[in-house]
Parts: C-alpha cells; structure tokens; sequence
C-alpha cells in the first residue's frame, strides 16, 4: 500500500499537499487555519459537520473554508485522498483574486473530475525528481488546482485573459535566454519581466500560445537539446545542457515535439 506523503512549500507561500493514504484512521473534531481543499479517490471518507453527517465517495470534493470544525473517519478500511492547504493570503497571493467568497458546499460532486485530476497532476508533479524550473512547474500546477475550484465552487471571477502580444513575445525572449544561460526560472521574475500577475500570465501565455509558461520553457530547452544533437554532442550530455534531469527525460520530450527519439536523429547526420 502506498505510504501518505505531506508536502511543505515554504517558498510558496506555505502551501502544504497531502497524499493521504489511510487504513481505519480517525481524526477528532479540529479546524484548519486556511482553505482544506480535496478530491476522495478511493474508500468513502465521512465527518461530522454543521450538525450533520456527511459521507464523500470517490468522485466527491472535499471543501473546507478556514476555521470549520469537523472531525473525520471512513466507514471503508482503505482511504485514499489528495489535500491542499492554504491560507487565505496565500490564495490572494497565488490567484491575485481580491475577495474570497468561500464555499458554500462542503462536499460537491467534482462531476467533471477536473478538480480531481489537477489535485492528481500536483501530487505527481510533487514527486518527479527536482529538475531545473521544477519549481515553476508546482506553482503552475497549485495555481490550477486553486483557481479550478474557487471558480466551479467559490464564486470567484477572473479577469478575462486579453492576447498580450507584446508581453507574450517578451515573455518568450525571456525564457530562451534563461534556458541558454541555464538560469532557474521563477514565475514570479517572468511575471515581473511582462509586468503582469502571475496568475493573468498564466492564463495569458495558455490563450496566446495553447501552454503556461513552463510549457514554454519545455518547448525551449527540447530545441536547445535538438540543437545540440545536430552539433553531435551525446544524448545524455545533450540532456543535461538543457536542462532536463536524465536522458529518458529528454528523449520523452524530445518524441512529443518532434515524433522520434534523439537516436534516430542522430542516425541520419
């Protein structure tokens, strides 16, 4: 059976993942400082909640707004669940939103599933090996999730993402020199950079181009690395230039953007 894991992001606001995985586990009644927000993906989990008795299947949400008391346990043996904690600043600070409203169901039906997936997409993000811009990716990755549910559940309204042509072409400039210079790139320098929020980037670069900006620095760094496989330069040495943190990195990258792997490229010089 595969062990919980709980993820502290200091550097992002304190932001804490859990991937929990429990065998007849119970919790007394407690609250949360911040936002508790997760996605039931196997067992039945149940609290006790406002006076009443609430049970979540698999396919349920899980929202708690700060301060609720509640208690929990599962009538199941097994549990499994993805869980982001965040504070009320750190969603300010993520979504650039101004006013929260909160949730008003506790334990909607996620009938799409897109918020289970992208609380799904962050646990696996979370646990691939730190590459270069891994960081980027996670804030990416939380910012999704957080924005999924506060506008499907918490009544939240965004700005509507213009085309920012010319942020965008800096935005690129940006990135191709950093992956060039093999520099960390932070979404809080690029969104500096434009001089937009970090939260209109992102959706700004995904109306302009059809990718986040990590997207972008994927796109960068996989033709960096085809570069320098025309130079003859070794595959796994190729990788590691650019920014990927092992050849079969690359080599997966390297196949969605070009449809072979570097080999046959190289092959045919």
């Amino acid at each position: 059976m595969t062990k919980s894991r709980y993820h502290h992001l200091a550097w992002l606001h304190g932001v804490e993942v859990l991937e929990a995985s429990f065998t007849n586990e119970t919790f007394g009644r407690h609250s949360h400082e911040g936002f508790a927000i997760g996605a039931i993906a196997e067992g039945v989990a149940g609290y006790d909640f406002r006076g009443e008795r609430t049970l979540l299947p698999p396919g349920t949400l899980s929202l708690m707004n700060p301060e609720e008391p509640h208690n929990g346990f599962s009538p199941t043996s097994l549990l499994r669940y993805n869980m982001i904690y965040a504070s009320e600043g750190a969603v300010h600070q993520i979504l650039g939103l101004r006013k929260l409203h909160g949730f008003p169901a506790v334990a909607p039906e996620d009938r799409s599933m897109l918020v289970s997936q992208a609380l799904a997409r962050l646990a696996g993000v979370l646990n691939q090996p730190q590459e270069l811009n891994w960081k980027l990716r996670v804030e990416e990755a939380v910012h999704d999730a957080l924005a999924l549910c506060f506008v499907r559940y918490g009544k939240a309204q965004f700005h509507k993402a213009g085309s920012e042509a010319s942020a965008i072409k800096l935005l690129k400039e940006k990135i191709s020199a950093a992956v060039e210079n093999e520099d960390e790139i932070s979404l809080s320098t690029l969104a500096n950079t434009v001089q937009l929020s970090k939260s209109y980037l992102i959706r700004a670069t995904r109306r302009a181009t059809g990718q986040t900006p990590h997207g972008l620095v994927l796109k960068a760094r996989t033709e960096k690395a085809h570069r320098l496989l025309l130079q003859k330069v070794p595959a796994a040495e190729a990788a590691v230039a650019s920014g990927f943190y092992d050849q079969a990195h690359l080599i997966r990258q390297y196949r969605r953007r070009y449809g072979v792997t570097p080999g046959a490229i190289i092959r045919h010089l």
